[in-house]
């Protein structure tokens, strides 16, 4: 039977346990995949109490990132209309209207989307961006997007075609360079990391999602760093000792990787710049 090929780079896959999840894993990129091919069509769905999850405190843990890469962009060109694909139950696209943000919030789940009417208004929650918004938004965001879709490149086409000229691309996703180390020290603590039940699909490098951003139309990219989820979803009760350590790691890795040290900071943020002709260009 021939190999598999990798998504990001069509190099050859290879199957290794990471946690207790079989992942197939490329030897070139290092982008890698659940091994059977499992995909939750609405994650939303899946959840038994949607409730729960609007109330999370997660979320509240994530508005730290949430704020700093706003201001990030309010700082270079201001506010303007915002589009958050894969917005889930809203929490993100209500703390950019808090902010003064034009902000949508859009997700194939109708669960979701019931959620997030709730909290940004009906006309605000969307299950799909309209052709309207077609060139006319100064902000795309996918946090956490792209590891639970089979079809990466799809959805961020989707983005840049959103974009106006300068608006600018910023999303979120894993980093399994660090991921990855991440599972073997805690499969030696007894808590071994189950990548299928988090619905983690797609595991990206640095070097994969570059290659799928650029293939998507994204042009050139940078990494940048917005901060930590100042909370320990595994380890809640150490939070307070875990977080700090969270935040020193992630920061000194960051740090590192803009020296050339390979960057094993636990989340990779990317952002982009739209061109005059839609796609993506560099970011200053």
């Amino acid at each position: 039977m021939s190999a598999a090929l990798c998504y990001a780079c069509d190099g050859a896959m290879r199957e290794r346990r990471v946690g207790i999840a079989d992942l197939l894993v490329c030897g070139a990129c290092g982008f890698a995949k659940i091994a059977d091919g499992r995909h939750t069509a609405d994650y939303w769905a899946r959840k038994d109490d949607v409730q729960h999850e609007i109330d999370e405190r997660y979320w509240t843990a994530r508005l730290a990132v949430y704020r700093r890469a706003l201001l990030a962009v309010e700082q270079e060109t201001g506010r303007g209309r915002l589009v958050d694909l894969g917005g889930g139950v809203g929490h993100f696209a209500e703390c950019a209207l808090g902010r003064g943000w034009d902000a949508y919030s859009v997700d194939v789940s109708p669960h979701a989307a019931r959620a997030a009417a709730a909290r940004v208004g009906e006309g605000r929650s969307l299950l799909a961006a309209p052709d309207s918004m077609n060139g006319s938004c100064d902000l795309v965001t996918l946090w956490c997007v792209v590891a639970h879709v089979p079809d990466p490149r799809a959805v961020l086409a989707d983005a840049v075609r959103l974009l106006r000229p300068g608006g600018r691309l910023l999303m979120t996703t894993p980093n399994f360079l660090f991921q990855s180390r991440y599972a073997r020290v805690a499969a030696r603590l007894g808590r071994p990391l189950d990548f299928v039940a988090s619905d983690h699909v797609l595991h990206f490098t640095p070097a994969s999602i570059d290659r799928v951003l650029a293939d998507a139309g994204a042009g050139r990219r940078t990494f940048a760093y917005w901060g930590i989820t100042t909370d320990c979803l595994l380890e809640r009760r150490l939070a307070r000792v875990l977080v700090p350590c969270k935040r020193l790691w992630n920061w000194a890795a960051w740090g590192a990787s803009r020296v050339g040290v390979p960057p094993l900071y636990s989340e990779l943020h990317v952002q982009a710049v739209a061109g005059a002709a839609g796609a993506a260009g560099v970011v200053a």
